[in-house]
């Protein structure tokens, strides 16, 4: 198999957000969420990005879409290198796309779903005769029924909302996903068909994934790569059966530590 260029090469991310203070709010000075992160996603692959709440991952992953500023640091999508100010261009939505914690919140409750799906064409020209072609192909695709489409969001269960926000993530269709808490809300027998959705959709589509997640189980069963991260900063990284199985750092262990063990 020849070697592929990597679907993202993170190099020194840095997110700092200001803290202000004072009569006037004036900036005292910087918290810094995410310090000087690297890391590597192959293509095809799925790297977990774990840690406890509050560690900085869904900072990180916001930060490669332009939804918070980066303060340092440079990042290649398919070996180019997307410049300073241009994380939330059209060229990088055009190939990575953000599905969300809160199937809810994240869809337009005023919109249908044949509106909902097909805006993110239609804003780039497409005609919305096949917008809406290209909508019912990725509701058949997500186990949707095609009825759907003149549905609002509030009609449908938790998992089928969600199942919604990764067919709007797929409208344009993208190379990488990033998945933030994705199963985090919902009942855990939907949680294991949204993680099958998701491995099925990264080998038949070829997507490369970067998945947020603090359930180690569920890491341990979808990763090909692991990256832990403490208080903003990489802790420990490496192929999942390493990490998983081997941890060397003392966070890591703490983490797996407190996955309940189910004893007969």
């Amino acid at each position: 198999m020849p070697n592929l260029v990597p679907a993202i090469e993170a190099d020194g991310l840095t997110v700092k957000f200001p803290v202000r203070g004072g009569v006037l709010g004036k900036v005292k000075s910087f918290f810094t969420a995410v310090d000087g992160v690297s890391f590597v996603l192959p293509q095809g692959e799925i790297l977990s990005i774990v840690g406890e709440s509050g560690c900085g991952k869904s900072t990180l992953v916001k930060s490669l879409v332009g939804l918070v500023p980066m303060a340092a640091g440079e990042f290649k999508l398919f070996g180019k290198k997307v410049q300073k100010g241009y994380a939330g261009s059209s060229r990088v939505c055009d190939l990575m796309q953000m599905v969300f914690q809160d199937p809810f919140s994240s869809l337009n409750p005023r919109q249908t779903v044949t509106e909902i799906l097909t805006a993110p064409l239609c804003a780039r020209g497409v005609s919305f005769a096949e917008a809406e072609k290209r909508a019912r192909e990725l509701l058949e695709r997500v186990s949707l029924p095609a009825g759907s489409l003149q549905k609002f969001p509030h009609e449908f269960s938790g998992g089928q909302r969600q199942r919604l926000c990764i067919a709007r993530s797929l409208m344009l269709s993208p190379k990488i996903l990033l998945c933030d808490e994705v199963t985090s809300a919902l009942d855990v027998s939907v949680q294991a068909q949204i993680l099958h959705l998701l491995d099925d959709l990264r080998r038949d589509l070829g997507l490369s994934i970067l998945f947020i997640s603090h359930d180690m189980q569920v890491v341990r069963a979808l990763s090909d790569k692991v990256l832990v991260m403490y208080f903003g900063k990489v802790v420990e990284y490496g192929r999942a059966d390493e990490v998983l199985v081997n941890p060397q750092h003392d966070y890591t262990k703490k983490l797996l530590a407190s996955v309940p063990v189910i004893r007969g």
